[in-house]
């Protein structure tokens, strides 16, 4: 089977999966995550920021060189040529160096590295912002940039970096070292708080779409201009509906899946939550896989049975584990009120949790906001993704489409539905609410901020 950098783990299969997990450069990034986050909790002035984002580059840039080479590798081995070149790099770390499996292996697992190490890039963005997720909404609205190495522009802004923070001690982000921040190249922060987008490119003339699109990004921030990209009437919307979620009932599952292998629990509104542990899962029922999974199964349908939506025609689901850095807008790992061991435990998939949800409490939750709900999903068993229709709600002549994409806080942040409903009410009910309202609650900050 060919393996291809970026493709979901358990497509693998157990046996290479597992391997992944394995590899020693897994194992040794999962224990540097868990330090670099505690590190940035700890970051207060503008040098521990420049500090903490020279330790990140230089880890990040030596993983993605890594995959790189590997990549170089794989090409020649398809090109038909097995045999090493001179220059070659150390071998894989599994496997037979003469074989090409070996070398697209290695590749899967540094693409992965890299990914994890984006999603602290990505928390050291969130925090630079105040944990202000307007910012990341704006900001993340174009593709990737891809890796580092072997970028021709990368050495202009590293020595822009550093130019900024020798001239004027100014810290200034480097976008590359996220999966959030695809606008610009750069964020300064400035001594009175200001925030400045900056462009560096080789030569001075910088091409007017990008600066448009920076441009775009700030007015959608201070003016409630359209977003840059996608649908035309993408509008930031700021909520006066606090956030609540169930971050805690999680954090209490974790150490309960920490000592038992996995456990589940039921949460209010038709969700159930499940976790579990791979290193207490393994060491229990790794002599026994099939019985592992029976006993996943079983903890499965009681903590669903528990929520009482056993019955129910649709179950929307969300698993954590490979999540990291797959998508630009979702809260990263490395900023949940977890331990940094935890937090790096679920960005490098030792610890996964997986949320089912009733799709009829949806329409329920929305119907306790005084909107009328309908259920727009298919009699069948699909995976959700992107643009998707779940839910419609109504008020009057007016309604709002809950697509797939924005399942991402009730999934993973485990925002409770009556919080979203009330959220979307709030915007079918003010005097002229935009087509696509992208939407922020109030008070969100401040599940980020704890420790």
């Amino acid at each position: 089977m060919t393996i291809k950098p970026g493709q979901g783990l358990t497509s693998l299969g157990h046996a290479a999966s597992a391997a992944v997990l394995r590899h020693p450069a897994q194992q040794a990034t999962a224990s540097n995550i868990a330090e670099m986050i505690s590190w940035l909790r700890s970051c207060d002035k503008p040098g521990d920021f420049y500090e903490f984002q020279r330790l990140l580059f230089g880890r990040l840039y030596s993983v993605e060189e890594r995959r790189g080479q590997c990549d170089r590798i794989v090409k020649r081995m398809r090109r038909g040529t097995s045999k090493l070149p001179a220059d070659a790099p150390p071998p894989p770390h599994n496997g037979d160096p003469a074989k090409l499996e070996s070398w697209e292996f290695e590749a899967y697992v540094y693409e992965r590295l890299a990914r994890q190490l984006r999603t602290v890039g990505d928390g050291l963005a969130w925090r630079c912002f105040g944990y202000n997720r307007r910012m990341i909404l704006a900001l993340s609205r174009n593709n990737s940039a891809g890796p580092m190495y072997g970028k021709q522009g990368l050495p202009y802004e590293l020595g822009r970096i550093q130019e900024l923070w020798e001239k004027d001690r100014h810290f200034a982000l480097h976008h590359d070292l996220t999966n959030c921040l695809r606008i610009a190249d750069l964020t300064e922060f400035t001594d009175d708080g200001g925030v400045l987008l900056r462009e560096i490119k080789a030569k001075p003339h910088t091409e007017k779409k990008q600066w448009d699109r920076a441009q775009a990004a700030v007015d959608a921030i201070t003016r409630g201009a359209p977003l840059p990209g996608g649908r035309s009437d993408a509008r930031l919307v700021e909520l006066a509906e606090p956030y609540v979620t169930n971050l805690k009932q999680l954090d209490d599952l974790i150490q309960l899946a920490k000592r038992h292998g996995c456990r589940g629990m039921k949460l209010s509104q038709g969700r159930a939550l499940m976790a579990s542990s791979l290193p207490t899962f393994t060491q229990r029922w790794g002599h026994d896989p099939e019985e592992g999974t029976s006993v996943l199964e079983s903890t499965r349908r009681r903590a669903i049975k528990r929520a009482d939506i056993a019955t129910t025609l649709h179950h929307i689901k969300g698993y954590s584990g490979d999540t990291a850095s797959r998508s630009p807008i979702m809260a990263p790992w490395s900023i949940y009120p977890f331990s940094p061991v935890d937090c790096a435990s679920l960005i490098c998939d030792s610890v996964v949790f997986e949320t089912t949800v009733s799709a009829q409490a949806l329409v329920d939750s929305l119907e306790r906001a005084g909107l009328r709900g309908e259920l727009l999903l298919a009699n069948a068993h699909n995976q959700l993704s992107g643009e998707m229709d779940v839910v419609r709600a109504h008020w009057r002549d007016r309604t709002l489409i809950w697509h797939a994409y924005g399942l991402n806080l009730l999934l993973y942040e485990l925002a409770e539905p009556d919080t979203l409903a009330r959220g979307m009410r709030e915007v079918l009910v003010m005097d002229d609410p935009p087509a696509e309202p992208v939407m922020t609650y109030a008070n969100e900050a401040a599940i980020w901020r704890r420790r």
